[in-house]
């Protein structure tokens, strides 16, 4: 299991991780294959998206309006009440978004389109230093040789 750290600035804030999941995956001799990847935490988010300014404020716009930071008619997340934690929304926000995915991964690179990344968002309201867990796929292993005729004979002779 690989482990990246990312150290985040809080609320809102979204790393494009994709270079340093493909480098790490590099590194430990991943195969072809799907990779787990995991954020730690329960205010955190992982997605694959085009990651430009205009798709990330969208998505973060329309998480505002499914789980605003101040919910309406000035009430208070429940979260809050039983925490005495501000952070309700986030938590929700996490919930919507998933905190894991999988990565195709082939020919040592990232097999997804060259503007798909995968992007770490954070919700919380405070800075903190997230963990990326990233699971990766075996090493290709050769192809087994078909046996031979000579391999087949050897076989039923010492079977007699």
């Amino acid at each position: 299991m690989i482990e990246l750290t990312v150290p985040s600035t809080g609320l809102n804030s979204h790393y494009d991780l994709t270079d340093r999941i493909t480098e790490a995956l590099k590194e430990a001799g991943a195969g072809d294959g799907l990779a787990g990847v995991f954020a730690h935490g329960s205010t955190v988010g992982l997605t694959v998206m085009r990651y430009e300014q205009g798709a990330v404020q969208d998505l973060l716009r329309t998480l505002e309006r499914l789980a605003p930071e101040s919910p309406a008619g000035g009430s208070r997340y429940l979260h809050e009440l039983t925490t005495d934690d501000p952070n309700g929304f986030s938590h929700l926000k996490s919930s919507l978004i998933g905190t894991s995915l999988l990565v195709p991964f082939r020919d040592g690179e990232a097999a997804m389109s060259p503007t798909h990344r995968v992007v770490l968002l954070d919700f919380d309201l405070k800075p903190a230093t997230r963990r990326v867990f990233v699971d990766p796929p075996r090493p290709n292993t050769p192809e087994p040789a078909a046996p031979t005729a000579r391999d087949r004979h050897e076989k039923q002779e010492s079977a007699r």
